[in-house]
């Protein structure tokens, strides 16, 4: 009983000083809207494989049609997180020709919005780029997650890739590439392609229609392939492409329309008969240096030859000037004749083998020359030599 009384006395003094105890009521779950472009706002349905879809914003202003539009429905005083993947972008706000301007630079990839004393955080996601990305937007520990992806605006520019050479009488491949402002590529857009000193390979003529592919296409999405036929003769080939691309837009890339590229010819036949009349004048010029090689070994036993007789002839002169002179110096003088003999022959016998050593360099040098002749001869039906 006093265990009563003094609980009913300290809810009396609790409710007298204002101090009231309530039991917090449970969070409610976070409700987001999506709403893409001009459809009607519902809840989140896209997929990783089906993403919702936008324009990209190609006039550099952040529009209605350029962007999905996240409503998230939380409780009074909390905070929404909007985190984006790849190229989108966060805003909060769309462009206002009258008011705040958003470009396509602007945005952020990461927002964080207090609803204060309202229920909602409002966040608009664009992207400028076809790939596909995300947007997590989380609340009191509930999470939703949006995928998305922009559509290519029309066709801002093209390029060319085109041959370094071509062959006479082969195909060259030219490809054009079109994209959007943004660098995204670009299908269904018509190309006219113009040849000078060729022919288009599949028409004849010298000028063709191309329309870039789509995705699934062999040349790859945006692109698009010339085939043009190298004539039998001629210097270049210059291919000229053009297209209607979209008008500039300030802050953006500038257009381009027209791309075109130079192909030089190479001649095969002229070619390969500079590459024979090189050979031909490398075995001459071989051939010289093997009949001036003869020639100086030939020489050089000559030279020998007659050094060695007059050598012998000196010796037999002073052999007979000493007897003649005085006995007693016959023994110096023959000992000095020997001397100079001996000499003589080591020079002889060495100038013998650096010219054996010579020739030995001659002929395995011809032996290569041959065998490299012979070589290029086989790969070029020549009679090889022997």
């Amino acid at each position: 009983m006093k265990l009563v009384r003094k609980i009913a006395m300290a809810c009396s003094l609790a409710l007298g000083l204002g101090m009231v105890a309530t039991v917090p009521a449970k969070a409610a779950d976070m409700v987001l809207s999506v709403k893409v472009a001009a459809a009607a706002a519902g809840t989140n349905a896209t997929t990783a494989l089906a993403p919702a879809a936008v324009t990209v914003p190609a006039d550099n202003t952040v529009d209605e049609a350029d962007t999905v539009r996240l409503v998230a429905t939380v409780d009074t005083g909390t905070s929404v997180t909007f985190v984006a993947t790849g190229a989108i972008k966060l805003v909060t706000a769309l462009d206002d020709p009258a008011g705040t301007r958003v470009r396509a630079a602007d945005g952020v990839q990461s927002l964080t919005v207090a609803t204060g004393t309202g229920t909602t955080a409002t966040v608009y996601a664009f992207t400028t780029s076809t790939a596909a990305g995300t947007v997590t937007v989380s609340n009191l520990g509930t999470t939703n997650t949006i995928h998305m992806k922009g559509t290519a605006g029309a066709a801002n520019a093209i390029s060319l890739v085109a041959p370094s050479a071509a062959a006479t009488g082969t195909i060259a491949k030219y490809l054009v590439t079109a994209v959007d402002v943004f660098g995204n590529k670009v299908s269904g857009l018509t190309v006219n392609a113009t040849v000078a000193g060729a022919a288009v390979a599949s028409t004849g003529l010298n000028t063709a229609a191309l329309t870039t592919a789509v995705e699934t296409a062999t040349v790859g999405l945006g692109n698009a392939e010339l085939a043009v036929l190298a004539p039998a003769a001629g210097s270049a080939i210059t291919v000229i492409m053009t297209a209607t691309v979209a008008n500039a837009v300030a802050g953006l890339a500038a257009p381009v329309s027209t791309v075109a590229a130079v192909t030089p010819i190479n001649d095969l036949a002229a070619q390969l008969a500079a590459a024979n009349a090189a050979l031909t004048a490398e075995k001459a010029a071989h051939e010289a240096t093997k009949k001036a090689m003869a020639d100086a070994a030939a020489k050089a036993v000559t030279d020998a030859a007659v050094a060695k007789a007059a050598a012998e002839a000196d010796k037999a002169k002073a052999v007979a000037d000493a007897i003649a002179a005085e006995a007693d110096k016959a023994k110096a003088a023959a000992d000095v004749a020997a001397k100079a003999a001996a000499d003589m022959k080591a020079a002889h016998d060495k100038l013998v083998a650096e010219l054996t050593a010579a020739k030995d360099a001659a002929d395995k040098a011809l032996a290569k020359l041959k065998e490299r002749y012979n070589t290029k001869a086989a790969k070029h039906k020549f009679k090889p030599v022997k």
